[in-house]
Order: structure tokens, then sequence, then C-alpha cells
């Protein structure tokens, strides 16, 4: 038998302590026969262990490796189900937004050059200021974490940055601000090493070099 599945994974995500079974499985969408059988699953393995007063059965949370470990890989998942949704909506959106900074060089390279807060699932998004209360309701919707000053620990995380105006290429289907502007950006903070592989994508003409193989040529 498989401990697990469907059933046992919503359960050791929405338990609470202390509630009966029947609310649970009211809660997580289940037949209460169901849940009350991988209940038992559960706690043959001590990752709960059920209270039976009468006609009332109790959970009580164990929280030993079992449950951590599920919990972990519960929220592993959601990120990356959440996060298939954000690029989704992206691509589909007509309001007045487009990526800029780190989150525009992984879009333009086409992901040759991965930044760390790219692979940190945390984007970059400019928003013309009227459509940023729009922008917002939809994140909220999806239970997508943003921000507008501040990095919360959130995953994946927009950083909503609301602008006046700009313009906005298309790349792979995704708004994003203009190479030309992205490069300049990268001038600014010295990112040689974007500004080489841009190069090497789009031959823009960018002298760059960091690679000390290739200085020495």
């Amino acid at each position: 038998m498989k401990m697990i599945n469907t059933i046992t994974m919503a359960i050791i995500k929405q338990a609470k302590d202390g509630e009966t079974i029947r609310n649970l499985a009211k809660r997580i969408g289940f037949a209460y026969s169901a849940v009350y059988r991988w209940m038992t699953v559960l706690e043959e393995y001590e990752v709960i262990h059920i209270i039976r007063k009468g006609n009332k059965n109790i959970i009580k949370i164990n929280k030993n490796q079992i449950y951590n470990k599920c919990r972990e890989l519960s929220k592993s998942i959601e990120v990356v189900e959440k996060d298939k949704i954000f690029w989704k909506i992206m691509k589909k959106i007509t309001l007045g937004i487009r990526f800029v900074q780190s989150t525009a060089v992984v879009i333009w390279t086409q992901g040759s050059y991965i930044t760390g807060d790219f692979s940190d699932r945390v984007y970059f998004l400019e928003v013309i200021e009227k459509d940023v209360d729009k922008v917002e309701e939809i994140l909220k919707r999806q239970n997508i974490a943003y921000t507008k000053n501040t990095i919360s620990e959130e995953r994946p995380l927009v950083c909503i940055m609301p602008k006046r105006a700009f313009a906005v290429k298309k790349k792979d289907g995704l708004p994003v601000m203009p190479l030309q502007e992205l490069v300049a950006w990268c001038k600014k903070l010295y990112l040689e090493s974007v500004l080489e592989q841009l190069d090497e994508v789009y031959h823009i003409g960018i002298k760059a070099r960091y690679a000390e193989i290739k200085t020495n040529k």
C-alpha cells in the first residue's frame, strides 16, 4: 500500500491539530470514509494520532520526520505549480507590463544565462501605474506573492515596479524591456558577463569580455 497519494498529501498539508476527521474531509473535498481510511494508514506511520471520543475522531499531529518531509515536498510542488500558472498568465495578459532587470536578461538570452534571482523564482515586473491594481488582483486570485518594496520568502515572488510609461517588446510571447534598454542597464552595472552573452546571441557589437581565454586571444 502506497502511503503517499493525493489524499494523504492533502491531509498532511491541511490537517489542523484538534479538528475532527469529518471536518477535515469537508474542507479538502474527499469522502469521510476515504479520509478516515488514509488517516489510519498515517497513524501506522506515526504521522498523526487519532483520538477517538465517542462518535468523534480528533486529529493529533505528530510532526515526525515523515510529516516534515511530506510538508517540504508539498511546498515544493506548490511553488512549481504556481510558477507555471504565473508564466501562462504573463503570456496572455493584455495590461501594461514588462519584465525588466535580471528577469529580462533571462528572457533575452533565452535561458542561456540564468541569473540568481531568476533561479530563486524572483521576477521583476514594471507595470503602468493605472494597471497596478488589476495586475495585483490577478496575482491574488492565483495566490501568487508580490511586493513593491521588500523581498519576502514566498516563491514565486513578483516585484512590482509602477511606472508612468515605458516601451515594450515581445520576446517568446513575453512582454519585456527593449534589448538596447537592457544593454544600457547592464553597462551601468558593469555586467560584462551578461553583455558578452547578449553579444553572442544578437551580434550587437558589444566588446565586453570577461573570460580570460577570450581576452587573451
